[in-house]
């Protein structure tokens, strides 16, 4: 059984990984992710707050977040701040 690290393992919870072997090499894989649901610690409003701390050009029409629309958040964010959106999830999931 392979050891799984702690962040493997949130990455696990966060995500639904499919693993395919590929034709060209017998030990590489194809990965598929699935993004699951934003979530974060608090309102809304705290994040929104702190995000806006920690990123002064970030406007309230950059941070509007509506449920069930986190990719165009992301997106918006992503767009402005110049980062991935996976680190964009990550940063706002630990807020």
């Amino acid at each position: 059984m392979a050891h799984i690290s702690g962040a493997e393992l949130h990455a696990a919870r966060m995500h639904r990984f499919v693993w395919r072997k590929t034709a060209d090499l017998p030990f590489a894989c194809e990965i598929s992710i699935t993004m699951t649901k934003l979530e974060f610690k608090g309102g809304w409003n705290e994040v929104k707050g702190k995000l806006k701390q920690k990123y002064a050009q970030l406007t309230d029409d950059d941070l509007t977040f509506t449920e069930g629309k986190d990719e165009e958040l992301l997106g918006r964010l992503q767009q402005k701040l110049g980062k991935s959106k996976e680190d964009l999830r990550r940063e706002i999931e630990d807020l």
